[in-house]
């Protein structure tokens, strides 16, 4: 195979082979998916960042601080991309979420900003039309991706609070005390967001 045709091959790779190959430390892969949606994820977050948070914020800084995020989650196993899956939903709640934290950092620092990102703020906006989805199937796409590193019992309590039921029905269901279920619940919810709220810092 030469190598043009080897390229052809990677730009048509699914986003779970890339995926896989980006855990491995392939760089060529990172590089592939990194062109995929470089241009999408801009186009969000820039339609995202509001008037007075853009006078300080540049979008390019943000987007580049969502795909770092993304990789070292792909290459620790944060993050897994399911057979006909693709990264999009995972890009954007980083997006989102960074953005948020810009916003509120600068808040905290008394600083003008009148518009604070939030997943709902957005759903409710124009972000939806990018996302192509309707707020309640985007959150569960992202919510099931990022579960994946969970493990299947935590994942499982997770899933069940999510649908509705108290920590007593879950715990009656599981055979485990309300504590315990209260604790998995806790711990779950900390790891997920530490997978979004990752610092760049580190």
């Amino acid at each position: 195979m030469n190598s043009s045709n080897s390229g052809a091959g990677r730009l048509t790779s699914t986003d779970h082979s890339l995926a896989l190959r980006v855990k491995e430390g392939d760089q060529d892969a990172a590089h592939v998916l990194y062109t995929r949606y470089v241009q999408r994820v801009f186009g969000f977050v820039d339609s995202n960042l509001g008037a007075k948070l853009r006078i300080s914020t540049d979008a390019e800084d943000i987007v580049q601080s969502v795909f770092r995020s993304m990789f070292r989650g792909v290459q620790a196993g944060n993050y897994e991309v399911e057979p006909g899956s693709t990264l999009w939903n995972l890009l954007a709640v980083i997006s989102l979420t960074k953005l948020r934290r810009r916003a509120l950092h600068q808040n905290a620092q008394r600083r003008d900003v009148e518009r604070l990102v939030s997943l709902q703020t957005v759903a409710e906006g124009e972000a939806m039309d990018v996302m192509d989805v309707s707020t309640d199937e985007f959150l569960n796409i992202c919510i099931r991706e990022i579960m994946q590193k969970l493990r299947p019992a935590d994942r499982e309590i997770l899933l069940l609070r999510i649908q509705g039921f108290t920590v007593s029905e879950i715990s009656e269901q599981m055979s485990l005390s309300d504590r315990t279920i209260a604790r998995r619940l806790r711990t779950s919810r900390m790891h997920l967001a530490s997978l979004l709220l990752d610092d760049d810092s580190h």
